[in-house]
């Protein structure tokens, strides 16, 4: 008989992966059917919903598309103001599906697992909340944007979305476009930023030494960061060599070109200046 299933799916974390790390658009019909062709193979999805803000331009037509599959497409509010001045929230879907995804949990005692689509670290606690209850859970998720933790709290248990499309995973350890981080010979801080942050939502930790080998950092990058206000590096003890502490970078949230640049990247679902 199988499971009976409850499938989160944060859509703009989807989209915007897809979008920023492979400059790939599925139609939503392609990647929503491979989800729940994949995800139905355990049971009975009782519940189909999706997140984002669907009054963004590129989502147009995409909750009929969702609705087509039989999926609900859940509104995201990530305009919010303060002392009249419009910003964006970045995490919105995110943070509504972890709400929802909780909430069932309490009220829904016929849904048996969960599948959470994201892969940011910040379901982790929704994961040790269902799992301790005796729930099956799964994530499903880009293996480029996917926390380790996430990967650990579940077993494992995890659903490739470069492997349901039929994508070439980016692999650990192999250089992604390095000259991406510059255009006509100049860093391109928007990229950056955007680059810096989502390495920050899958590790602990972005060590100097990895930002240069695979993710197409330089010397310049960090050295100008930091004098702008941007980045800041930080020294991670590191256990194997108390003398040889990790130098690691980190964004300066509190900047303004920093903040900027993330609005930006919300805005446009693109890491472009």
């Amino acid at each position: 008989m199988g499971n009976v299933i409850g499938l989160f799916i944060d859509y703009e974390n989807v989209h915007y992966g897809l979008v920023n790390q492979y400059r790939f658009k599925p139609t939503v019909s392609n990647l929503i059917s491979a989800i729940l062709s994949e995800v139905g193979k355990s049971g009975n999805i009782l519940i189909k919903k999706a997140y984002a803000d669907w009054e963004k331009p590129e989502f147009l037509g995409v909750q009929a598309a969702l609705k087509r599959a039989g999926v609900e497409p859940a509104y995201t509010l990530s305009k919010k103001t303060r002392s009249g001045v419009e910003t964006t929230w970045k995490d919105s879907a995110d943070a509504v599906l972890l709400l929802d995804a909780q909430q069932t949990l309490y009220e829904r005692l016929d849904i048996d697992e969960f599948v959470l689509v994201t892969g940011d670290r910040a379901a982790l606690d929704l994961v040790h909340r269902l799992t301790s209850r005796g729930k099956t859970v799964r994530i499903c998720a880009l293996e480029s944007a996917l926390a380790q933790e996430l990967t650990d709290s579940v077993n494992g248990q995890v659903i490739s979305i470069e492997k349901l499309l039929g994508i070439e995973p980016v692999v650990s350890g192999r250089p992604l476009d390095a000259v991406s981080l510059y255009d006509g010979g100049k860093p391109v801080w928007s990229k950056i930023v955007s680059m810096l942050d989502s390495l920050e939502r899958k590790m602990a930790f972005v060590a100097c030494s990895v930002a240069k080998s695979r993710y197409g950092f330089t010397q310049e990058i960090l050295t100008v960061g930091q004098s702008m206000g941007a980045l800041e590096i930080v020294y991670i003890a590191n256990p194997k060599n108390p003398d040889r502490p990790t130098a690691a970078v980190k964004l300066k949230r509190d900047c303004a070109l920093v903040a900027e640049s993330l609005a930006l990247g919300t805005k446009t679902g693109s890491g472009h200046a």
